[in-house]
């Protein structure tokens, strides 16, 4: 019986994951400043038909991250209530015409490309917002596959996600750090299959630009991958390497110090000794750097965030 309300609680919780976090506008919801949405209005959709609106406020009250922080928030205004995702919000454009269902030019005509892109050269085409929509779209349908992947890499390119949905290829890679070579923010979040130390010295070698990068969960990365980071990443402000433990506190300490525009860094699960957890505040105190690791702002909330889940999957700031 446990189990079987475990699995009805996790349920409804990715469906207000969807909704609160990226799906309002493709389901036709308005959302209200701050990333609000109206509970009736979210109690109205199809996909919320099997749960009561006390199921959902008791889930909302309830859910807790990995990282032991809130997921969503309630607010009461004039007499209506209001939920959103506390963290994680990065909303999906609607497709259609605001209060239809027809699909809007842009739409139309970015349907007709994904699903010919073997006719398009897209080379020389400058707008990078359109093109990530497309590597979005064919994410979302399944249909990233290397060879559309590889045409829609251009020098356009500043922003590029890399995690969920795609199959990352040394091939995909090597065109990437040989044509996108203007790329200042890169998620390669989950991709652990193919990360080495060697491919992160050359990314950071190739990529001189890049300003903010997630490694996220890349867990054969070692003490190698951040000594290439000190020694090339010039511009990098903001590191995720959360979800590994193969860093030793020596490594951690050197990138802290050494890195020299680093500005933001996670290592939420890093493994660090006593000394070094003393130590970690005060050097980045004197560099002005925020650090999210666990436990740490419970000892010194200054040099860390209040939420220290704000910056994931939204890190790097896409749109």
């Amino acid at each position: 019986m446990a189990s079987e309300v475990n699995q009805y609680s996790d349920r409804l919780c990715k469906r207000l994951c969807y909704v609160l976090r990226y799906g309002a506008h493709k389901e036709g919801l308005q959302v209200y400043e701050g990333g609000f949405i109206g509970l009736p209005e979210l109690m109205a959709l199809n996909i919320m038909r099997r749960n009561t609106e006390a199921e959902v406020l008791a889930e909302v009250a309830a859910s807790i991250s990995h990282r032991g922080t809130r997921r969503f928030e309630i607010k009461l205004q004039d007499g209506r209530t209001f939920i959103r995702a506390l963290n994680h919000r990065n909303f999906e454009e609607s497709p259609y015409h605001a209060g239809t269902h027809v699909k809007s030019l842009l739409q139309t005509t970015i349907d007709y490309v994904v699903n010919n892109l073997s006719e398009y050269d897209l080379t020389d085409f400058p707008d990078e917002h359109i093109i990530n929509k497309m590597i979005f779209q064919l994410k979302r349908k399944k249909k990233l596959n290397a060879r559309n992947f590889t045409s829609l890499l251009v020098p356009a390119l500043e922003h590029l996600d890399l995690s969920c949905d795609v199959y990352v290829t040394p091939g995909i890679l090597k065109t990437m750090w040989s044509t996108c070579t203007n790329l200042r923010v890169l998620i390669l979040k989950d991709c652990g299959y193919i990360m080495t130390d060697a491919i992160v010295e050359t990314l950071f070698k190739k990529l001189t630009h890049l300003e903010s990068v997630s490694l996220t969960a890349c867990k054969h990365i070692t003490d190698k991958s951040l000594a290439s980071i000190v020694k090339y990443g010039h511009n990098l402000r903001e590191l995720n390497v959360s979800f590994i433990k193969t860093f030793s506190n020596a490594a951690i300490l050197d990138l802290l110090c050494n890195c020299k525009k680093l500005t933001m860094l996670d290592i939420f699960d890093a493994e660090v000794n006593t000394e070094t957890r003393a130590l970690i505040p005060e050097v980045a105190r004197q560099r002005g750097i925020k650090v999210v690791l666990k436990g740490l702002h419970d000892s010194d909330p200054d040099v860390t965030f209040e939420n220290p889940s704000c910056l994931l999957p939204t890190f790097g700031k896409i749109w």
